[in-house]
């Protein structure tokens, strides 16, 4: 797969991922797209006695690790496209997210970003030539500086590009989030229905680049023109 072509992917990915981030956090009050809240509210439940909590978390996390099963299962095993399954993953979850009652349990209205965005992380988190995650910043930032550091160190090209690579990631990321931002203040829990948007637009990128290389997979006769 041509490595520009893999990063536009990547690229839009991340917005996706930022858009979904920020829409958790204004509208669900947490972080929908990682764990780490997620397994220490559970923890925190279950040392409370709150138990009912406890299942709700743990529900999230077989949830989000039942999608990542599923993600790599089907990687390997499975006969489809898996970019345009996350897409179609994503488009139904965020359809399901501007359903969800206003009222609803916290938790429990982050299950479907706990599904779409794991698939999407196994789909697309290592692809452009490195293992960047296109669903939070954490690490994109940690390999952004370090990269940098090393450049300063030895000025070679290969560090430079890792961190440019990395420092997009987190650009889009937080083009994302902040058209999240707008949308969730414009539109509320309705928001979500926005991220179907970039979510095919990455599916027509695929299907058009798809489409291309079967063209151009055709025998010459095929694409020959009678003039």
């Amino acid at each position: 797969m041509d490595l520009r072509y893999e990063r536009v992917l990547h690229r839009i990915a991340a917005l996706i991922g930022g858009f979904a981030g920020a829409y958790t956090v204004l509208i669900r009050l947490n972080l929908g797209s990682s764990q780490t809240m997620n397994l220490l509210e559970m923890l925190t439940g279950l040392l409370g006695k709150d138990y009912l909590q406890a299942a709700l978390h743990f529900i999230g996390m077989l949830l989000y690790a039942g999608a990542v099963f599923t993600a790599v299962y089907l990687s390997k095993k499975g006969r489809i496209d898996m970019k345009l399954f996350s897409m179609a993953v994503n488009a139904a979850g965020f359809i399901v997210l501007g359903l969800l009652p206003a009222d609803i349990n916290r938790c429990v209205g982050l299950y479907p970003t706990f599904f779409m965005m794991s698939i999407q992380w196994v789909v697309f988190g290592s692809i452009g030539g490195y293992a960047s995650s296109p669903i939070f910043s954490t690490n994109n930032l940690r390999q952004t500086v370090g990269a940098l550091a090393e450049y300063v160190c030895d000025h070679k090209k290969e560090h430079l590009d890792k961190a440019k690579y990395f420092a997009g990631t987190l650009l889009f990321f937080h083009l994302g989030a902040a058209g999240g931002f707008f949308a969730c203040k414009a539109l509320g829990i309705k928001a979500a229905f926005l991220g179907i948007i970039p979510c095919a637009a990455l599916a027509a990128v695929v299907l058009v680049s798809e489409y291309a290389k079967s063209t151009n997979d055709l025998p010459i006769e095929a694409n020959e023109m009678d003039i």
